[in-house]
């Protein structure tokens, strides 16, 4: 039996109490379940028992096996002096103190649906453990979702405020990786932040004005750009590229770090590498104008660009179509803002002290509409449908960090579920 689950049943005292017994017979009366500790050392601390007609007061230590106490060395450790009660689920032998004292170890007496419960939460293969229940369930998971929302926002703080130290506290030098970063999605977002710290923010201000400079620049970093070729457009980047990288002193990537493979052509490297760079050449020098309350409309505008006459025709250098889709599109501006921007907005808003700024994003993140991906799908089969993308990255940080890894524990929905089988006692 997994330990986090005897912790768990004996937190929300979901066993049969009357059952608590000691060897000898002797029943055990819980006072106080004590606190649960997180940190090294006993499981509960203050808990509180009565025990052979004496109140105990002290820590509870909980192993699957009742040898896992001397297997970790508690035997051996004086912060395990003070356990009044040990719970096991297999009590396979008798434990004692540094002080050689016989430590009070009982199983637990678990109730077998909360068991069976769990054990269907915990072994079953769906995507999400409890999709039949959910629908089933008296749960407010509205509020559920705010707080899962606010936790997704801030897991991903976390890469951006390593940004913005590596990039010695430069707010718009981080704004740019971190754009960077969203425009390769998942495949080639790492080719993207490695393309943009090779071509530093203020090396692009000060070449605004000519897009054929900024797009040199990039496709001639990215290694992506032709040796030769027939075509004038693409004649004068690998001109405009030798010229930069001999006055800059540029080292270009490899080519190997860019994904094209099941990719459609309009997410092509190429072609957002050129979006980019559109877009970096119109508002690389006014970063100032994204970030302060405004309307949905207006960033998604701005965002809107279309790259240069050639890309009408390409996906890739040297290789026509009959027609491209130039613009970003609306989908993809939703995940820029969802996945890149508005978090940023949100740390910066944090760092500067700026509440109006902050809830703007909250608000600006329910305005946008939910995501469609196979997670939400999943999510949708079980009752539960987002409203707006707020609602649907609370899902998706759901997912990834409870359901995913079976963490039904530390779930609220799991916990609710769990619960209600105490009705059953």
């Amino acid at each position: 039996m997994n330990e986090d689950f005897l912790q768990f049943l004996w937190q929300y005292r979901l066993f049969n109490e009357e059952l608590l017994i000691s060897d000898k017979g002797e029943k055990i009366t819980i006072i106080n379940i004590g606190t649960k500790n997180s940190d090294a050392g006993p499981d509960f601390f203050n808990a509180r028992i009565l025990y052979n007609q004496v109140e105990w007061a002290g820590n509870i230590e909980i192993h699957n096996n009742a040898s896992d106490w001397n297997k970790h060395k508690h035997h051996q450790d004086q912060t395990y002096d003070n356990v009044i009660l040990h719970i096991v689920w297999n009590k396979d032998t008798e434990v004692y103190t540094t002080q050689k004292r016989q430590v009070l170890t009982i199983e637990l007496p678990v109730l077998n649906h909360t068991k069976d419960e769990y054990l269907k939460l915990y072994q079953n293969h769906k995507t999400i453990a409890c999709s039949d229940k959910i629908k089933h369930l008296n749960l407010p998971i509205t509020t559920y979702l705010t707080s899962l929302a606010i936790a997704r926002l801030e897991k991903k703080s976390s890469f951006i405020l390593f940004e913005l130290k590596d990039s010695n506290y430069n707010w718009e030098e981080t704004w740019y990786r971190v754009l960077a970063y969203s425009y390769g999605l998942k495949v080639n977002a790492q080719a993207f932040l490695m393309l943009a710290k090779s071509v530093p923010l203020s090396l692009v201000q000060k070449n605004c004005g000519n897009l054929l400079t900024i797009e040199a620049l990039y496709f001639g970093q990215s290694g992506l750009l032709p040796k030769e070729s027939t075509d004038d457009y693409v004649k004068s980047l690998i001109k405009e590229y030798q010229y930069l990288q001999l006055k800059y002193n540029l080292v270009p990537l490899n080519s190997s770090v860019w994904k094209f493979s099941k990719i459609h052509p309009p997410s092509f490297p190429t072609m957002r590498i050129a979006q980019w760079a559109s877009f970096l050449n119109k508002y690389a020098t006014s970063i100032t104008d994204f970030l302060k309350v405004q309307p949905l409309k207006n960033l998604t505008k701005m965002f809107n660009v279309a790259p240069s006459e050639y890309w009408k025709i390409h996906y890739h250098f040297n290789s026509k179509t009959t027609s491209t889709k130039m613009n970003l599109g609306k989908s993809f501006i939703n995940i820029i803002l969802i996945n890149s921007f508005f978090p940023f907005v949100f740390v910066y808003s944090k760092e500067r002290l700026n509440n109006e700024l902050s809830e703007w994003v909250l608000d600006m993140l329910e305005e946008l509409p939910s995501e469609k991906n196979y997670i939400i799908k999943e999510w949708m089969k079980t009752g539960v449908e987002p409203q707006n993308s707020f609602q649907s990255q609370a899902l998706l940080h759901l997912y990834e960090n409870y359901c995913k890894p079976r963490f039904c524990l530390r779930c609220n929905i799991g916990t609710y579920i769990l619960l209600q089988t105490k009705s059953l006692i």
